[in-house]
């Protein structure tokens, strides 16, 4: 396989590479692109297939779940999640931004995990897509993320279909990660981007 690249302002500035790299994505293709924290590793969430090829190019466990990323919330309604009111007034607080919830689907004790991004690659893909993608870091499982976007493409280079290169990203914290219980008990699962104290300003506690 050959990874093609692109610029991530080429990507913004050509609305046929984009319609491009969309209509591979709809078709299965994986991706390493730019988030507003870290690179990610990628591709339409529908598709077990996808997310196999992401775990292959990580070389992650099958047991570690991940994250789902979409542009609006509405994108996330098929997976059918129960949403207490403390996950809503999250959402309204926080949403688009560095938030990741994990809720029950509903009826179920399965959980997902999932985010809102206004990242204008994410927004810029998903409203060709139209469907949420998988999300994690862009690193080989059991090493440290490094944050050099020629090492990122080094590593995935022939192992994924696309490389959107934004060059070195500003560092930030991660996103926190919260579990909203369908009996709205809210527990703090990693502190990060938004603290446990701006989320005590939403909900009245945080286990």
């Amino acid at each position: 396989m050959k990874t093609r690249h692109y610029t991530l302002q080429q990507i913004l500035d050509d609305r046929t590479a984009l319609a491009v790299v969309a209509r591979q994505v709809n078709k299965g293709a994986v991706v390493v692109y730019p988030t507003e924290t870290i690179y990610g590793i990628g591709g339409i969430a529908t598709d077990d297939m996808v997310r196999g090829r992401i775990f292959e190019a990580k070389q992650r466990p099958e047991k570690n779940p991940l994250i789902l990323i979409a542009s609006r919330p509405e994108e996330f309604d098929y997976l059918k999640l129960d949403f207490p009111s403390a996950a809503h007034r999250l959402t309204e607080r926080f949403w688009p931004g560095n938030l990741t919830l994990v809720l029950n689907v509903r009826g179920t004790d399965e959980t997902v995990a999932i985010r809102v991004s206004d990242h204008p690659f994410i927004k810029s893909l998903l409203a060709l897509v139209r469907a949420p993608l998988f999300s994690t870091s862009a690193n080989v499982s059991g090493k440290a993320y490094n944050p050099d976007p020629k090492s990122i493409a080094q590593t995935f280079d022939g192992k994924v279909d696309y490389f959107i290169d934004a060059g070195w990203l500003v560092p930030r914290s991660p996103s926190t990660v919260v579990r909203a219980t369908p009996d709205n008990i809210v527990v703090m699962i990693r502190e990060g981007a938004v603290s446990t104290t701006e989320i005590q300003t939403v909900v009245a506690r945080v286990y």
